[in-house]
């Protein structure tokens, strides 16, 4: 069963997606490119005589990194900010404004179609964004999927706490709102299969040692406002505990990685 984030309402789920914009970044930083594992996944799954569309690319740095390394990408993002950054990083890369579940694409235009950490943010379900990139994609051509992965320690420990949390918050009068689903594989496959695509692999993703997205991100959830500056380095855990976490990370990256990549067919 997908696990339901719920966080303050004061940005609703497409914003929280979106919160580079709120950290006064101006450019595209193709350093967080590397740190993400699902890179190699996107290196080797991605045709290079194709053309492929990012589906919520965010600020646009996975169209702009791909694109320097001889891929033909497409960005498409909902936020105008998006586009804006992925043209004014590489002139003359196609970007397109758009919803993820009603792309201004034709049947069949692309040969693949990436989409990180995009559909969890629908609270209505993946179904309407994975059945537009099904529409838009040749017949065996290629979707690279990512979302949070409800891993073992969320399924543990960390949905308990934060549903906790979410209770204490709720009773304190704070006002709360969808922010993302976490989903299990099986689920996934599931969700794939009904969208037409085949999975044909699953990767763990979050960022290279030492920085670790999903336990960083999960704990300032539940312990702080999001929205507050953090003091401390981003996405690294401190002393005993940050070698803690790179060591499990290193070693069983599946028990707490935040994301789950699934690389597809469309049939």
């Amino acid at each position: 069963m997908s696990y339901k984030v719920l966080l303050w309402d004061n940005l609703s789920a497409i914003e929280w997606s979106q919160v580079w914009r709120l950290g006064g970044q101006t450019g595209v930083d193709l350093a967080e490119c590397d740190a993400e594992m699902v890179r190699d996944v996107l290196l080797s799954a991605l045709p290079r005589d194709g053309i492929a569309i990012d589906a919520g690319c965010g600020d646009g740095k996975w169209p702009v990194y791909l694109s320097r390394r001889g891929y033909r990408v497409i960005a498409l993002d909902i936020a105008r900010e998006g586009v804006v950054r992925a043209r004014a990083a590489e002139p003359g890369l196609a970007a397109l404004q758009g919803d993820v579940r009603r792309t201004p694409l034709r049947d069949g235009a692309v040969d693949a179609v990436i989409s990180l950490g995009v559909v969890e943010h629908d609270e209505a379900g993946p179904q309407a964004a994975l059945a537009e990139a099904r529409r838009i994609t040749k017949r065996g051509g290629t979707l690279v999927l990512a979302v949070p992965f409800n891993n073992l320690f969320r399924r543990s420990i960390g949905n308990h706490l934060m549903s906790w949390v979410t209770r204490r918050r709720l009773a304190d009068g704070h006002r709360l709102g969808f922010n993302e689903y976490r989903f299990s594989k099986r689920e996934l496959r599931r969700y794939l299969r009904d969208a037409g695509f085949e999975p044909l692999a699953a990767y763990p993703n979050d960022l290279r040692p030492p920085k670790n997205m999903g336990l960083w991100v999960d704990w300032n959830n539940a312990m702080f406002n999001p929205l507050r500056p953090n003091t401390g380095a981003m996405f690294e855990f401190p002393g005993v505990l940050g070698r803690l976490v790179n060591a499990v990370q290193r070693r069983t990256p599946w028990l707490i990685c935040g994301e789950v990549v699934f690389v597809c067919r469309a049939v």
